[in-house]
């Protein structure tokens, strides 16, 4: 038994992301280790099957995609990600 969300196609920050997919916005609040200033948003993991040469055999895939975007300092990086965050939050409330 498999649903499907049906998509919502947002654009905000320079960035267009179907919301039916998001599974969180992450930003680092940390300067001086891993990415800064770096909204990150992390998807729903997928599947997909995709075809092995060696055997001839479909295998599944287990998918979990990110999309980054950057911004000029952590202030500006936290002020977009409270706006995802309440666009996803009127997303999920309708």
């Amino acid at each position: 038994y498999c649903t499907m969300e049906k998509s919502f196609i947002v654009t905000n920050s320079g960035l267009t992301l179907d919301l039916a997919q998001v599974k969180c916005f992450k930003l680092n609040p940390f300067s001086q280790i891993d990415i800064k200033n770096t909204l990150v948003v992390e998807f729903k993991r997928r599947f997909e099957f995709v075809l092995n040469p060696a055997t001839g055999k479909h295998e599944m895939l287990e998918i979990n995609d990110t999309t980054e975007i950057e911004f000029p300092d952590y202030e500006t990086a936290d002020l977009h990600r409270h706006e995802w965050a309440e666009i996803w939050q009127d997303y999920l409330k309708s």
